[in-house]
């Protein structure tokens, strides 16, 4: 037996005016924006803000940059600019500061504390490298 496979999986289904559901939502949402700003406020907050929202509605329903839709990108940039970044270890690189190494100080740790934690953590490091050495040494891998 053959069946269809679908070809156009992603393809949204057209509703109303060649325009998807979450285009039509978008224009709503601006039509309704622009009700409440016709209703609660003068004519003149209206007619300022009119290009505003309707040019938000539009890019909202059709710009897609980098193949997501506009609200996908903005939340997945305020995500990325929200978390906490990695530093990521690479070889060869020796002139890296010690708040780059060890992380920042703290704005209450005095100059000789901070020097004692990065002594701290060169022990570990260094603990944590001897460790490594020995596995390699006896193992039978």
């Amino acid at each position: 037996m053959r069946f269809q496979v679908p070809q156009y999986v992603e393809l949204e289904d057209k509703l109303a005016f060649r325009l998807t559901l979450k285009q039509l939502g978008w224009f709503a949402l601006g039509g309704v924006i622009l009700f409440l700003l016709w209703t609660l406020f003068e004519k003149w907050v209206f007619w300022t803000s009119f290009l505003f929202v309707t040019g938000g509605a539009v890019a909202f329903a059709f710009y897609k940059p980098a193949g997501l839709t506009l609200i996908t990108f903005l939340v997945d940039s305020i995500k990325y600019f929200a978390r906490a970044k990695k530093l990521t270890w690479k070889k060869g690189v020796d002139d890296i500061s010690p708040e780059d190494k060890y992380g920042r100080r703290d704005l209450d740790t005095s100059e000789q504390e901070y020097e004692s934690i990065i002594k701290s953590k060169e022990k570990r490091i260094k603990k944590a490298g001897d460790l490594a050495k020995i596995l390699d040494e006896k193992s039978d891998l």
